[in-house]
């Protein structure tokens, strides 16, 4: 038996839900993936124009948690970004929030993930503006995770930076030294941008404590937080940001976890696999493991990275943003011809059982819409056709 997301929702959640009261969002991204590509949403009858096979297609929810219909708009998502960077190499960057702020966090999760992003950006546009480092505005595109390997939380900020970019003059220059930037420079900058921001939010009266943190809690916690060493990594260049930008891609819509990492499901416990990056096997890479957790554990971690209504997960800035686009172009123009990308035809994505099907399997001809199936409606009364979703 296949173990998916919608499987166990349908099967948990609602006892869950009525044992730990959850927010509004939770409830609507749940209801969504247990709904989708089911009579509930309704869909279509297609059918094959030489008769071979008659198959009923169901709407899909298209929400960001749900594992299922995030697979094509990721898809889109990854076509047109690879088309958008620049032929040039590029560097991974991520930022990480230590865990003495996890807290605060889970309390102010708007607040602080406004303010990360914002301390992230201006972290590099101002040091790459530095004539020291690179005295040019590079494309940045950053996407925000809230959850670990196993769903812990875990909020750290993805970033593809370009290996170069625009001064003032308006030319192209390029990163020289090998490295980006040095790591000690950005952790402190960065370091001192988000404790300033969120001191700043506590002063403004804009910061909610968590109950148990007691009236001078907050500044011990960012005295910790201050002397802790934050986890930011620089990778080493890439000859292109392709790669970077499809490990993006599979962060951007679906939720936390996919149906391809589910092992087993009893009703009561939920396992499911996931890499473990302090054991590697014999060609560096993290090892497969499996971990089991009762299902309302399981529910309580997925949950808690259900996405903010309104909020948007995944920035571009400088040369990236959406309003520098005849820059860009400009910069696009000194940079040698590329090798043409491929195209994103999802093969780097997980699969996705159960999606609905657009050709025959005998003849593959286009299917043909011959009946709309109504929402909450009945599946049509005809023994001939073959459940595709």
């Amino acid at each position: 038996m296949v173990v998916t997301l919608q499987g166990i929702l349908q099967t948990a959640f609602a006892p869950f839900a009525h044992a730990h009261r959850q927010p509004p969002r939770v409830w609507r991204a749940a209801c969504a993936v247990m709904r989708c590509r089911t009579a509930a949403l309704g869909g279509h009858v297609r059918r094959c124009p030489a008769g071979h096979v008659t198959a009923i297609a169901y709407n899909a929810c298209r929400h960001r948690a749900c594992p299922r219909c995030g697979r094509h708009r990721i898809g889109q998502w990854l076509d047109a970004w690879q088309q958008e960077i620049l032929p040039t190499d590029h560097f991974h960057v991520i930022f990480t929030l230590p865990s003495e702020l996890h807290a605060l966090w889970r309390w102010n999760r708007p607040a602080l993930t406004a303010l990360l992003f914002t301390a992230v950006r201006e972290t590099l546009l101002t040091l790459l503006a530095d004539p020291r480092w690179l005295g040019a505005q590079p494309g940045v595109l950053a996407a925000l995770h809230t959850w670990g390997r196993t769903l812990t939380l875990h909020p750290h900020v993805h970033c593809l930076v370009s290996g170069g970019g625009r001064d003032p003059a308006g030319q192209w220059r390029p990163v020289r030294t090998g490295f980006l930037l040095p790591v000690a420079v950005v952790r402190t900058l960065f370091c001192g941008k988000a404790l300033g921001g969120i001191a700043a939010l506590c002063t403004a009266g804009q910061l909610v404590l968590p109950p148990d943190l007691p009236a001078d809690g907050l500044r011990r916690l960012l005295r910790a937080a201050a002397r802790r060493k934050w986890n930011l990594r620089i990778a080493e260049r890439y000859a292109h940001g392709r790669g970077v930008v499809t490990y993006l891609a599979g962060y951007v819509r679906g939720g936390p976890i996919k149906d391809h990492r589910f092992v087993r499901f009893d009703g009561q416990q939920v396992t499911f696999r996931y890499g473990n990056h302090r054991h590697l096997d014999a060609r560096g890479q993290p090892r497969s493991q499996d971990l089991t957790l009762s299902v309302a554990d399981f529910l309580e971690r997925w949950s808690a990275h259900v996405p903010l209504p309104g909020v948007h997960t995944v920035r571009a800035w400088g040369l990236y943003a959406p309003t520098q686009r005849p820059r860009l172009q400009h910069c696009r123009q000194q940079l040698p011809d590329p090798t043409p990308a491929p195209a994103a035809d999802g093969k780097d994505l997980p699969p996705q059982p159960g999606a609905p099907w657009h050709r025959c399997p005998v003849c593959h001809l286009p299917l043909v819409v011959a009946l709309v199936v109504p929402r909450a409606g009945a599946p049509p009364p005809q023994e001939s056709l073959v459940l595709a979703a």
